[in-house]
């Protein structure tokens, strides 16, 4: 067996089954037929269909000359018509055994043009679709028990909570007993459920700005933004509250410090002390009896450091501040947090103060400080902007810029 094959295109099927026909021959196999798209046609004239068809050579019958009769149709010549009634009737005498049926193939794949007309899924796609519902089988089980880690074993309403806990980035054995707390004065939610939720992490975030305290010490690592917090503040308490106030440095390390402290005490028209040593706090003190609020900066110091932490101690044992700020920046990552806060703690720690909010997305290192250590926040700063971009630290305000970084 000898097999030639071959393909053809044509404006119709029954076109080009013609030319197979006439090629190929009577003995010619039609092996496949689809709908040719326009954009694999070169040189685009028309051609709408492609017929995929073989003959054996060495048995082929002899093609019909079906083209010629074609071309020849356009004229009205006595010889075209006497030499098309000459093949109808050769034709007519030709053995027929073992001659497949053109006009058969024809109906046949009539049927398969018809199939054509709807794209056939390929092994990938039913892949995909077998995947599609190994999901759905799975998702409905995850709904249905609620257990997953990312619902933190919550199921409806309480998982979504759960979700914008985390989403802000609050630990989640925090989230979880946060939300355990608020099924215990909440059991079913319903639309006062965001109310519920809110009020329940305000109740879990401490906050006192120890307005009142007379001698305010400011102590963190380098970097936070003590000095610029320290000149926001006193315009807070000169221009707003109508306080008289003094500020003192013992930052002594860096030279601009000083310059940057004077130039805001001269704004704001208070004056500033410089302290040199522990052993002058008592007398600067002194000369500031008649303020009302004393604000006094630190150098910054590393908690790693026990020469320079120390050092810090000394100071505050002369100072005896009525409130200690430990000065931290917001946008420090959740384990630094709070080691610093563990190594000043001993130090005696009344506040935590938050600087650099317009410098993170998420706020739920914050929540998770403050739930670890159990202190008490005093300000925010949002910006390098003095006298503003700082405000008291509330909760309510606070709860809302940090589901602000979260999604539902």
């Amino acid at each position: 067996m000898n097999l030639k094959m071959k393909k053809f295109t044509a404006q119709t099927m029954s076109e080009a089954y013609m030319k197979v026909r006439a090629e190929l021959g009577e003995d010619a196999l039609i092996l496949r037929t689809r709908n040719l798209p326009l954009s694999l046609v070169p040189f685009y004239n028309g051609e709408k269909v492609e017929v995929t068809a073989a003959v054996d050579e060495e048995n082929k019958i002899a093609p019909a000359r079906v083209p010629e009769m074609a071309v020849n149709t356009k004229g009205n010549n006595r010889e075209f018509l006497e030499r098309l009634k000459t093949i109808n009737s050769e034709e007519q005498e030709k053995p027929q055994i073992n001659r497949p049926k053109i006009e058969l193939q024809t109906a046949q794949k009539t049927e398969e043009e018809k199939k054509l007309e709807k794209p056939q899924e390929s092994v990938h796609i039913m892949k995909i679709r077998d995947d599609l519902g190994d999901m759905k089988k799975l998702l409905a089980q995850i709904l249905a028990t609620g257990e997953s880690r990312a619902s933190g074993g919550f199921a409806g309403p309480w998982a979504i909570l759960y979700k914008r806990l985390v989403d802000s980035e609050i630990r989640e054995l925090l989230a979880r007993d946060l939300l355990d707390k608020l099924k215990q004065t909440t059991p079913n939610p319903g639309k006062e459920i965001s109310k519920a939720f809110m009020q329940s992490l305000a109740d879990s975030f401490p906050v006192s700005a120890c307005e009142n305290a007379k001698i305010q010490f400011f102590v963190g690592p380098t970097g936070a933004g003590k000095t610029t917090t320290i000149a926001k503040l006193a315009a807070y308490f000169s221009l707003e509250k109508k306080k008289r106030c003094s500020l003192v440095t013992t930052d002594t390390y860096r030279i601009s410090a000083i310059d940057q402290l004077r130039a805001y005490a001269d704004i704001v028209g208070i004056d500033l002390q410089v302290v040199y040593s522990p052993g002058e706090i008592a007398g600067v003190i002194k000369d500031c009896e008649n303020s009302d609020v004393i604000l006094v900066d630190s150098a910054g110091r590393s908690q790693k450091n026990r020469e320079h932490m120390n050092e810090l101690e000394n100071f505050m044992h002369e100072l005896k501040p009525n409130c200690t700020h430990l000065v931290l920046s917001a946008a420090t990552k959740e384990s630094d947090l709070i080691e610093i806060a563990r190594r000043y703690k001993p130090l005696g720690i009344d506040r935590l103060l938050f600087t650099k909010l317009d410098e993170t997305l998420k706020l739920g290192n914050i929540f998770n400080v403050v739930n670890s250590t159990e202190i008490p926040v005093s300000y925010f700063t949002t910006g390098q902007s003095v006298p503003d971009d700082i405000e008291t630290a509330q909760p309510a305000n606070f709860v809302k810029k940090l589901l602000e970084g979260s999604s539902l």
